[in-house]
């Protein structure tokens, strides 16, 4: 009696899926990450990472599509939302959530050793991988590493003189002419 497409050429429309059921509650969205003051501990980091993965975990919002990534930078403001804008211009705009969560987690994870953080401060090039970087990511960089610093680590000097040895040669050469 019905035709499912099946014997005499014609197609049956593809069965619409039931949506799923509503939330009885309403959850609170979760706090936006800053990547300054109480963001700067080292566990700010993955507590905002598990209530943004659950909140949209929650609300059926893919977490693996191409551009995920920006379901997430809804959910940060300031300084974190400035490195998260570049994020995705460094990736592209469907950049995935996987490559947005790293690059924030390098610049706005604290670590617990200044060595490492030192060391880092001093490893930031312009050039990496093969690849150019825009030199006002660098600088962000720059400025992120010192600030998890203890105050006076890194005087406006020696700063300046580790900006300049970051850039590219071309560009160095540039600033010195």
């Amino acid at each position: 009696m019905f035709d499912h497409g099946e014997g005499t050429g014609g197609s049956a429309p593809a069965p619409v899926p039931e949506p799923l059921p509503r939330l009885s509650i309403k959850v609170p969205s979760p706090k936006k990450f800053t990547g300054d003051g109480e963001d700067l501990k080292p566990e700010a980091f993955d507590r905002w990472y598990n209530l943004v993965q659950l909140y949209l975990r929650l609300y059926n919002v893919s977490q693996n599509a191409a551009g995920a990534g920006n379901y997430w930078i809804l959910y940060t403001e300031g300084r974190a939302q400035e490195a998260a804008f570049q994020a995705a211009d460094l990736f592209g705009e469907n950049h995935m959530r996987d490559l947005l969560v790293i690059y924030l987690r390098e610049r706005f994870q604290s670590s617990k050793d200044k060595d490492d953080t030192y060391q880092k401060f001093h490893s930031i090039r312009q050039s990496w991988n093969g690849q150019v970087q825009k030199i006002y990511i660098i600088a962000t960089d720059l400025l992120m590493h010192r600030s998890r610093l203890p105050e006076d680590t890194i005087d406006d000097y020696a700063f300046i003189q580790q900006f300049f040895a970051s850039m590219h040669l071309r560009l160095w050469q540039d600033v010195k002419t």
